[in-house]
This record gives structure tokens, C-alpha cells and sequence, in this order.
């Protein structure tokens, strides 16, 4: 539960970081994926505070939810 749960939150939380950093840009800056992999990255130093220790299957995962749901969240925010 607490891997997919996790990145889904961490991706909506990246969505809503990344239209804060370029809802003013005037052309597509790629700042808003670069939040998205920070956000992935800091999946290692939290999930094992959870007893959860991310594996070769569980970072291919973890990185589509993260992806899908920064995706839906920030396309969102910029059509609003």
C-alpha cells in the first residue's frame, strides 16, 4: 500500500511544485521534469523509514506512478 500510495502523493506534489516554478514561463522549461525526478530520487531515503527497501521492479513502478500522477496534476493546473 505504502508503494503505490507514496508516489502517487510524491507525483501530485511534484505536479503542483512544478506549475508553481513555470506557471510564468513564457515557453517549455524543463525545470518541471527535473522536480519530478528530484521527487522520484527522494523515494530511496523515505521508503525505508517505512521498512520498505525499493528493489529493481519497484523503481520501474514507483517512477510510472510518480510520472502519471505529476502528469495529470500539472497538465491540470495548466489548463485552469
Amino acid at each position: 500500500m505504502i508503494r503505490t500510495l507514496l508516489p502517487i502523493a510524491f507525483g501530485g506534489i511534484a505536479g503542483l511544485i512544478s506549475f508553481a516554478l513555470t506557471a510564468n514561463a513564457p515557453k517549455r522549461d524543463p525545470l518541471g521534469i527535473i522536480v519530478l525526478v528530484f521527487m522520484i530520487y527522494v523515494h530511496k531515503f523515505i521508503l525505508p523509514r517505512f521498512d520498505k527497501k525499493p528493489e529493481g521492479k519497484d523503481w520501474a513502478v514507483i517512477s510510472f506512478l510518480s510520472f502519471a500522477s505529476w502528469y495529470v496534476v500539472w497538465t491540470f493546473l495548466l489548463n485552469l
